[in-house]
């Protein structure tokens, strides 16, 4: 929204000359830190400056301690709090069960990241966090390129630009936007150069650290009753994101977040989740629960909690893939199956039908929150590709309905069975009722450009569809020496997707649909295939530590096929423990 149109905003003088914003311009005295810090002019205006506005900045008017610089070290300088924030410290917070689990993670975290240096604990506030320069380039970086990378929505109206909302308010999450940005920027830089990770206080592992320990007051201190969903689960997303792609190559870090984010779902919604009734969504305390106003009532999910739930999921779904198992989906469809609008139960609907009833609840999300500044383009946009996230939010739950079989297939026969055959069952429904988008893909034309957002949905989530007929057909009939027709189809159609999404987006749209890839490596017999899969892993190494373990594992299960001339039995291979585990 343009600044001008702010009836909040205060008068401010005209802009000055470009020329003025340079390094030889005056530095203001009471223009906002990001202004400052560069030593550009401000035009001092009020909640965001212009030059904030139109470079996408974090606008910092906080009020900043003094330093000293003391032989090479600048210290802080601490003001004295007033008595009332000091009153009942002698007081030692109640905990509770999920504290436990952050408590726990923030032992292991120390033992494991953080032993190679003693993080200072800076005097700054819960409400606010003092950012320099290399982090408003990291909050740039998530809003822009990160916001682009993992996601096809324009990323000024993204849920990555909501979780921005939620960190300009929250410390936890700023600490956590800055720990994501940050992080992904030192780790291209070390690939390119001998940038190593900063590990002292402002660095991306700092703020992870430090938002891993205030999130733990956080959750340990109920003496408010109530801590705020929308903020805790916006961190733990932030987490997750952060644990899978940098975490330790046991995946130890990944599966406690899940498991904690599953604990503090079930102790806020202790029987039941509420969903807010249609007619109460257009209000914006129905939207976030951290609004202007304090916090709306927090019996009821939020469009946006409900829609961060949705792709939290997907994290626990693809680590259950690789065998690692946590409690989040379990705990989701208990309090789903006895779900309420507006006082009325549904009856028991099966785990696809859930997580579309979870979707559907969230879809006038993005609307409701930019209310009259919501572009209509981006409106007709999100109608336009509803259908293919209900798609992408299906191909979720087969992937994870197959995951739960491969542990069926190591109990009773009899059970493994029975589930193989409800699972095929809810593919062959998924591809009925998609076929519309399925077969638009499949005549998806190399000339056709990604210019329509549509078709670049299309060709990052018809490939995971075709990916789950391959991950079940792999689990259900065994490392077979020759391809049945559905997989030679499926690899066929994957193939075709990846080749036109490579052509038009390059790395970053190998990025988005890693895992359909992984499986092409893992079941094609065809040798030119199996080496471009190869180089895309090679190339998209430069965006994760999992993308470089994916990549090892790879060539490690390509020399073995190649030796043996089968097909190797990759759940045998994580199980050896030879290689580091990771998640797709």
């Amino acid at each position: 929204m343009d600044s001008q149109s702010d009836p909040h905003r205060q008068p401010s003088p005209p802009p000055s000359p470009r020329s003025s914003e340079g390094r030889r311009a005056p530095r203001s005295r009471s223009g906002c830190w990001t202004c400052r810090i560069k030593k550009v002019k401000c035009d001092e205006g009020r909640p965001h400056c212009r030059r904030c506005l139109r470079l996408k900045l974090l606008c910092d008017y906080t009020p900043r301690r003094k330093t000293v610089k003391i032989g090479r070290q600048i210290v802080q300088s601490q003001r004295r709090r007033p008595a009332a924030d000091t009153a009942g410290t002698d007081t030692a917070p109640q905990t509770s069960p999920t504290s436990d689990w952050f408590q726990s993670l923030l032992r292991q975290d120390e033992a494991r990241s953080i032993s190679t240096f003693r993080m200072p604990v800076p005097a700054t506030s819960t409400s606010s966090v003092a950012l320099t320069a290399s982090d408003h380039e990291a909050i740039r970086y998530f809003r822009t390129t990160f916001a682009q990378l993992h996601h096809t929505k324009n990323p000024d109206y993204s849920l990555y630009s909501i979780m921005f909302k939620v960190a300009e308010v929250d410390a936890v999450v700023m600490h956590m936007v800055l720990a994501v940005g940050g992080r992904e920027m030192e780790f291209q830089r070390s690939l390119h150069s001998r940038h190593e990770l900063g590990l002292g206080a402002g660095s991306a592992l700092w703020h992870y650290s430090h938002a891993l320990k205030l999130m733990a007051d956080a959750i340990g201190n109920e003496s408010s009753n109530r801590f705020n969903f929308d903020s805790i689960y916006t961190a733990l997303y932030l987490m997750l994101f952060y644990e899978q792609k940098y975490g330790d190559d046991k995946c130890a870090g990944l599966v406690h977040h899940l498991n904690g984010a599953a604990q503090i779902l079930q102790q806020q919604y202790s029987d039941k989740i509420h969903l807010v009734p249609p007619i109460a969504r257009a209000h914006q305390q129905w939207t976030l629960s951290f609004h202007a106003h304090g916090l709306a009532p927090n019996e009821h999910l939020s469009l946006y909690a409900a829609r961060l739930l949705m792709w939290m999921v997907n994290f626990d779904t693809s680590a259950a893939s690789y065998g690692l198992d946590s409690q989040l989906h379990a705990t989701l469809y208990q309090l789903m199956s006895s779900t309420t609008v507006d006082g009325q139960a549904n009856h028991y609907i099966q785990p696809l039908e859930k997580f579309e009833q979870l979707h559907h609840y969230s879809s006038p999300l993005y609307r409701i929150v930019w209310g009259d500044d919501y572009p209509q383009t981006e409106l007709l946009d999100d109608i336009e590709n509803r259908n293919v996230f209900f798609l992408e939010g299906a191909c979720v739950q087969l992937r994870f309905m197959v995951a739960q079989l491969a542990k069926h297939q190591d109990g009773e026969a009899e059970a493994a069975t029975r589930w193989a055959s409800d699972v095929e069952l809810s593919i062959e429904n998924t591809r009925n009722k998609f076929g519309d988008l399925i077969d638009v893909a499949a005549g998806l034309s190399v000339s056709t450009d990604n210019s329509h957002r549509l078709v670049a949905n299309l060709r990052r989530v018809v490939p995971l569809f075709y990916a789950v007929v391959l991950y079940f057909l792999r689990i259900r009939s065994g490392l077979s020496e020759s391809l049945a027709s559905q997989q030679v189809d499926s690899l066929r159609h994957i193939m075709n997707l990846a080749f036109q999404a490579h052509k038009y987006d390059g790395e970053k749209a190998m990025v988005r649909i890693a895992w359909p890839l992984f499986m092409v490596a893992l079941e094609t017999n065809d040798h030119l295939h199996r080496e471009w899969v190869l180089s895309r892993f090679r190339a998209i190494r430069q965006f994760g530590l999992n993308f470089q373990r994916a990549y090892q594992f790879l060539v490690h299960v390509d020399d073995l096929q190649s030796k043996s001339g089968e097909r190797v039995d990759v759940r045998g291979v994580f199980q050896s423990r030879d290689f580091g585990l990771f998640v797709l």
